[in-house]
């Protein structure tokens, strides 16, 4: 009897790792699929997966989008989006992000994937996008545009060579359809005399105001060279517009440094849409410690609703830390421009202007050509 129950043992152990074999276990950390929306001055881009491991990391998908456009020319954009497990270990997550705008036909193609903060990639997918490409030639008519320059003054607290005068100006809208609408602030200076008479470029700005949004954020493009914000379509008290940080030179000493004239900030506004309004004013202040890597500065992108940011400070306030120190920003706030140092991370404001951006009657957009079109829309 002890003979046969040997012989039985493999026997068993064999079809035991048979039935293990055929019976896989759930796979762990698995990004399911990636859909893009398109239009021509954006995106929305889904994504959704399983299983995820919870143990001590977060996770986020890296997606790449490859456009290709009429004339030939191809540009990539490379973003990520930060996901978060449900009670059941899947997640979903949504986001609208400003791009272009595109005046020509595009297509597109990319691709996403999972991974962890402990620099570990998972599994990737093709992303489908909705459409695949876009007839952006005809679709985009000329912006609603308007000029505008508002003028103030620094206060009389020198400013010493080597600190940064933090330029930012911040806006509220009016008449945001339901839909959304797109801000463009574009041609941007700041003008003053001090040592010598400066013109200062700032760098542009894009702020979509989004359907999907729930809290406001900005961040900067360096190959554009422009902020890019989205904004829920409700808006706040105060959505951050542009920023510029000016490292003070040698020569304002020799000014006792002191800039000896009104500053004016200039710029043109455009919108999507008519109908659209926009109140604007600006602040500046000192910082003898600063950067000019603008996403090092975590800038505030709005007063009430800007993205994990519970506090009261205004739009504008550069939140992030001195990666060389580990301090905040703040503690390197000083007085000098239009701030008296403390708590006054942005200066005090200029006065409000208002702008309601005109638009190209129709008339006068169909007697335009396509070549005519574009240069109209660049202006």
């Amino acid at each position: 009897m002890y003979h046969k129950v040997a012989k039985l043992v493999p026997v068993l152990l064999f079809f035991l790792g048979l039935l293990t074999i055929g019976s896989p276990s759930a796979s762990a950390n698995i990004l399911d699929s990636a859909t893009v929306s398109p239009t021509c001055n954006g995106y929305t881009i889904t994504v959704s997966g399983r299983n995820l491991d919870i143990s001590g990391v977060t996770w986020q998908v890296n997606y790449t989008i490859l456009v290709a456009a009429s004339d030939g020319t191809t540009f990539t954009i490379n973003d990520s989006i930060q996901v978060f497990p449900d009670s059941s270990l899947n997640f979903s997550a949504s986001a609208t992000k400003p791009a272009g705008p595109a005046t020509q036909s595009i297509s597109l193609s990319g691709t996403a994937t999972l991974v962890d903060s402990n620099g570990d990639s998972f599994n990737t997918v093709n992303i489908a996008f909705t459409p695949a490409a876009l007839n952006c030639s005809q679709s985009t008519p000329p912006p609603c545009a308007a000029s505008s320059s508002n003028t103030s003054n620094f206060n009389g607290t020198p400013i010493a060579a080597g600190d940064f005068i933090w330029f930012n100006a911040n806006f509220t809208a009016g008449g945001i359809p339901s839909s959304g609408a797109t801000i463009n602030f574009t041609n941007s200076t700041i003008q003053f005399t001090a040592d010598q008479n400066y013109t200062l470029a700032v760098p542009n700005a894009q702020i979509t105001f989004s359907p999907s949004a729930q809290c406001t954020s900005t961040s900067f493009d360096s190959i554009t060279n422009t902020w890019m914000t989205t904004v829920p379509v409700s808006g706040d008290d105060e959505i951050f517009l542009s920023g510029l940080a000016f490292p003070v030179p040698a020569g304002f000493a020799n000014v006792g440094g002191r800039v000896t004239s009104n500053v004016v900030w200039s710029g043109t506004f455009s919108s999507s849409t008519g109908g659209v309004s926009m109140q604007w004013k600006w602040g500046a202040a000192v910082y003898t410690s600063f950067t000019t890597n603008y996403n090092q500065l975590n800038v505030k992108a709005g007063h009430q609703h800007a993205c994990g940011m519970n506090n009261g400070d205004h739009a504008g306030t550069p939140e992030g830390t001195n990666p060389s120190t580990g301090q905040p920003w703040g503690r390197y706030v000083t007085g000098g421009a239009r701030g008296g140092g403390g708590s006054n991370f942005t200066g005090s404001w200029s006065g409000t202007l208002s702008v309601s951006p005109a638009c190209p009657s129709s008339a006068i957009i169909r007697k335009l050509s396509l070549r005519e079109r574009g240069a109209f829309c660049k202006a």
